[in-house]
This record gives structure tokens, C-alpha cells and sequence, in this order.
């Protein structure tokens, strides 16, 4: 009966992960980058944050999301638990490269005083080398090195 009730807890808890993950990356990251955008442009309405997305695009990540955190937390102690968490953490990177553009950022128009407008091309690329240096990288790397120092005595 205990083994059950963890193994519960730990599909429960895994839900939950991959729900938050499914929050940051797949409605919050794009709103942030859409008002970022929006604040340097003409426009003056700011997205919602279910208006750049696919529906289907949307459940696919939430599904991918709650699979690989499920799996994960079910599968711990094993060596497919760092590759899960790896693979999670790949997913939320593919995710921000998609919505980045691959790292630029285009707004406009711009109108300028007495010179019409104009489109900025803006290169994001240091966001998104901080982002896989500082987020990605650490969120691949450290469920292995968990994985081979935890006792499994």
C-alpha cells in the first residue's frame, strides 16, 4: 500500500511540475516577448496570452510537459529520470528558440519625428545565450550529476 500511495504522490507532483512549465514556457515567456515587442512599436494594445499561439501547438507543449515530468518523477532513482529532466529542459529551450525567432527580435513601425517611420531590427542573441547558460544548460547538466552522486545504498 505505501509503495502505491508514493508512487501516487509522485504522478501528482509530476502533474503539477509539468503544468508550471507548461505556465512559464508556453503562456508567460511568449506574453513577455509580445509586450516587450508591443512597448517598442506604434501599437498600443498588448496581446493576451492565448492570442499568438495554436490551440493544438498549445496542448501538444502541456501534454509534453506533464508527460516528461510524470515520467521523470515516476522513473527516480533510475538512470531515465536525468535524461527526462533533460529532455524537459530541451523542450522549454526549443520552445523560447521558436518564440525568439532564433534570436531576432524585429519591431515597428517607428514613427520618427520629421523622418516617417521605420522597422528596428533588434539581436537578441545575448538574452538567449544567457538564457541557455544560466536556465538551459543547468537544467540538462544537473539531473545527471543528481543521478550519479545520490546514494543508492
Amino acid at each position: 500500500m505505501g509503495r502505491i500511495k508514493t508512487t501516487f504522490r509522485q504522478i501528482v507532483l509530476g502533474i503539477i511540475e509539468g503544468v508550471f512549465y507548461s505556465i512559464v514556457y508556453v503562456y508567460l515567456l511568449p506574453y513577455l516577448y509580445k509586450s516587450f515587442a508591443y512597448s517598442f512599436s506604434s501599437f498600443t494594445s498588448v496581446p493576451t496570452l492565448t492570442s499568438f499561439i495554436p490551440t493544438s501547438e498549445v496542448l501538444t507543449y502541456i501534454g509534453l510537459f506533464i508527460g516528461l515530468e510524470v515520467s521523470a518523477k515516476v522513473l527516480k532513482g533510475t538512470i531515465y529520470n536525468p535524461i527526462l529532466k533533460a529532455s524537459s529542459s530541451l523542450l522549454g529551450l526549443l520552445i523560447v528558440l521558436i518564440y525568439f525567432g532564433g534570436g531576432i527580435l524585429k519591431v515597428g513601425p517607428i514613427f520618427l519625428k520629421n523622418m516617417g517611420s521605420a522597422y528596428i531590427t533588434l539581436n537578441l542573441s545575448l538574452i538567449l545565450l544567457i538564457y541557455v547558460a544560466f536556465i538551459a544548460a543547468p537544467g540538462i547538466i544537473i539531473p545527471f550529476i543528481e543521478y550519479f552522486v545520490e546514494d543508492k545504498g
